[in-house]
């Protein structure tokens, strides 16, 4: 009964016939009422403190927004670069590196405005700017615990497997090495093909009265010496402790949220409003699902044939293969459902004995997977990003599955050499 309620949720990830959050409560209500599982497991998934660090990383997002220290920087940028190529590169890197301290929505928001007026003073696709930040934002984000969830999830589980979980960068090695090849092939094919456009509108602009550079005013809030201090003071050391294992991250980063709060950076209300309701009911359900998938043997009954098919596999070819199927699930379904399925479906892959990795390796291969959705257009981030430059879903997945492809390489060649 418990595949049939997942299967059914997963169904309906991918019709849409429901909305996605109702339809996973709904799977737990028909557990419950079935007598399947407890009420104090039923909705165990909500005492995870993996689903309270993404809370506290969205709240997080919005005060960093809201604190006006990241204002102007897309219009600096501007400035300084006339090219578009230099344009398009700097503003990847920036995003990139934004989604590793806070949540990739939050990123990408505050880069897009920018995005689309440089596109269109260039007079180019906006969506020659737009699909570029969707692959720095996505892969910027597995560099660290907090830059996305599905970080966040394989944490928690190695923590109930070994005791402790992952620490702040301990994703670093293969968020880089994704981060960098797709970086690379980007640099290669995407730009490449983008820069016959660039240098025609050039051409064609030649000799034309030069616009000015007058950059509408950013929507958010005004930087002030008070607030920039505020949030360096406190999100810095925060941080490195996080990366220390010194303080959990969810601990840490609500301390920072409260100080946002009494400093009057955050209000209450837009507090609440950063919170996505819909994702946090949605990843709790998704985990209190797998753990009444574990506790009653029904995902045992998987693993066994899994097992048996794949403990032959060598090293690296074992981590390939966990990294490409989770990559799969991410991209059908969600980076967070990848997470939750794939983390405790390893966890007992290692647990029945045999393997040739260790727990961490595989993990990594997981949390690396579930940051590989950038070939279906079906991320947030990357509907974000659609919307508003315009890209094409067929130019975005074609791209995307080259990148991902040379991500995955990447991604098994450092785990195993790291972890292994």
């Amino acid at each position: 009964m418990s595949w049939l309620v997942l299967l059914a949720v997963l169904y309906n990830l991918v019709t849409g016939r429901v909305r996605f959050d109702i339809g996973v409560f709904a799977g737990l209500v028909i557990l419950g009422l079935l007598r399947v599982a407890e009420p104090q497991e039923l909705f165990s998934g909500f005492a995870n403190p993996a689903l309270f660090t993404v809370a506290v990383v969205l709240v997080m997002s919005a005060g960093l927004v809201e604190s006006g220290i990241l204002t102007g920087l897309g219009q600096g940028i501007a400035r300084r670069l006339q090219d578009p190529r230099h344009q398009i590169f700097a503003l990847s890197m920036v995003t990139g590196l934004l989604s590793t301290l806070m949540n990739n929505i939050g990123a990408i928001g505050l880069i897009l405005p920018t995005a689309q007026r440089m596109a269109s003073r260039a007079q180019l696709d906006k969506g020659i700017y737009g699909m570029p930040l969707v692959y720095a934002c996505i892969l910027g984000g597995s560099i660290t615990l907090i830059g996305t969830s599905g970080n966040i999830i394989v944490a928690s589980f190695r923590r109930q497997a070994l005791g402790e979980p992952f620490r702040m960068f301990d994703f670093a090695p293969h968020g880089l090495a994704m981060a960098g090849a797709g970086l690379i092939l980007w640099l290669i094919s995407y730009l490449a093909g983008s820069l016959k456009k660039i240098e025609d509108m050039n051409r064609k602009n030649a000799g034309t009265e030069e616009m000015p550079f007058d950059l509408p005013p950013s929507s958010g809030s005004p930087r002030t010496r008070k607030n920039t201090a505020i949030v360096l003071v406190t999100m810095i050391p925060v941080v490195f402790l996080a990366s220390w294992g010194l303080i959990h991250p969810a601990v840490g980063f609500s301390l920072v949220v409260l100080i946002m709060m009494a400093a009057g950076i955050l209000k209450y209300e837009q507090a609440l409003e950063s919170l996505n309701l819909p994702v946090i009911i949605f990843i709790g359900c998704m985990l209190s699902l797998t753990q009444i998938l574990q506790s009653n043997g029904a995902l045992a009954l998987l693993i066994t044939p899994l097992h048996n098919s794949i403990q032959v596999l060598p090293p690296f070819w074992l981590v390939f293969t966990l990294v490409a199927f989770t990559a799969l699930l991410a991209n059908i379904l969600d980076n967070s459902v990848a997470a939750v399925m794939m983390a405790p479906s390893v966890t007992l892959l290692y647990q029945s004995g045999g393997m040739n990795l260790g727990l961490d390796a595989m993990l990594m291969a997981v949390a690396a997977g579930a940051s590989l959705g950038i070939v279906v257009p079906s991320h947030q981030v990357t509907l974000v990003a659609m919307l508003a430059t315009g890209f094409s879903p067929q130019s975005f997945m074609k791209s995307g599955a080259v990148i991902c492809c040379f991500a995955m390489l990447a991604a098994a060649l450092v785990i195993t050499r790291v972890w292994a």
